[in-house]
């Protein structure tokens, strides 16, 4: 986007740089305990221990910042984190591995957004919007994630791809049945378009950080996965459970509660400034 001055073209400092370096650590973190924990248990199970998110964001952001909320706040998340919870939790299986690397997720992508924001509002370069810092953390990030890959998968990525291009029959006799090979291009170009999609999903999400506490965003993430359940049903026709219906109300009811906390008591807090500016 610089090369062709879409945007203006970020320039960092040495310190810009350490700390671009451990947000895209943060980030890489995130992303891959993430799809461990996805691949170890169910999904629904990873969604259930990743909606404590801002319980993570909260704690982090405290520590960073050194300003704590109202206790009133923080608990205005309890029907957040608890309504999708009960939303997601459709089955019981339980998996340590998927249990700690989801809440290991949870960590890293606190440390990135409240380490991201300290990066937003302070100085540590020329044209570090939100949404270059995030092109920059995702450069980063890359580069950290390359010898992870070759030493956690080497070259079974080639097998993989090699088994999804290349038709294949399963069982014996009357019961064999052949899986259809999916064609290399439109694999390529799906892959590529979730890669795309996702990369603006993350990109939205630092515009929201540039103008949002990093709790209230964690918030935000924590109800989209409502709402990814809502267009799975639309775009799958899924049925809609009891549960599922009253979890997402509960949460949808929760954020509503914690942005109306928030702003009442970051209301007082300034009207208590002014009044001993005055005084």
């Amino acid at each position: 986007f610089g090369s062709q001055k879409i945007r203006a073209s970020p320039k960092i400092t040495p310190e810009g740089r350490k700390l671009c370096n451990n947000i895209g650590i943060y980030h890489a973190a995130g992303q891959l305990l993430s799809m461990i924990s996805l691949g170890a248990g169910p999904v629904s199970f990873t969604h259930i221990v990743k909606a404590l998110e801002p319980f993570f964001s909260a704690a982090v952001s405290a520590l960073v910042f050194g300003k704590w909320m109202k206790p009133q706040v923080y608990a205005s998340l309890i029907p957040v984190v608890g309504g999708v919870g009960y939303a997601c939790l459709k089955e019981r299986s339980f998996s340590w591995l998927a249990f700690w690397t989801a809440m290991g997720s949870n960590l890293a992508f606190a440390l990135r957004a409240v380490v991201s924001k300290s990066a937003m509002v302070g100085n540590i370069g020329e044209n570090i919007t939100s949404t270059n810092l995030f092109g920059i953390v995702t450069w980063y990030a890359f580069f950290l994630s390359i010898p992870i890959a070759l030493i956690g998968e080497g070259t079974s990525f080639l097998d993989l791809w090699s088994k999804a291009t290349t038709a294949t029959t399963t069982g014996e006799g009357a019961e064999a049945a052949v899986v259809e090979a999916s064609d290399p291009l439109e694999l390529a170009r799906a892959v590529i378009i979730s890669g795309l999609f996702h990369y603006l999903n993350n990109e939205v999400m630092y515009l929201a950080l540039g103008n949002v506490h990093p709790v209230t965003l964690a918030v935000g993430n924590t109800m989209k996965r409502v709402f990814i359940m809502v267009a799975s049903i639309i775009v799958f026709r899924n049925p809609v459970s009891v549960q599922a219906g009253i979890g997402s109300a509960v949460g949808i009811s929760g954020v509503l509660l914690y942005s109306l906390t928030k702003q009442h008591y970051e209301k007082l807090e300034a009207e208590e400034a002014e009044a001993e500016k005055k005084s």
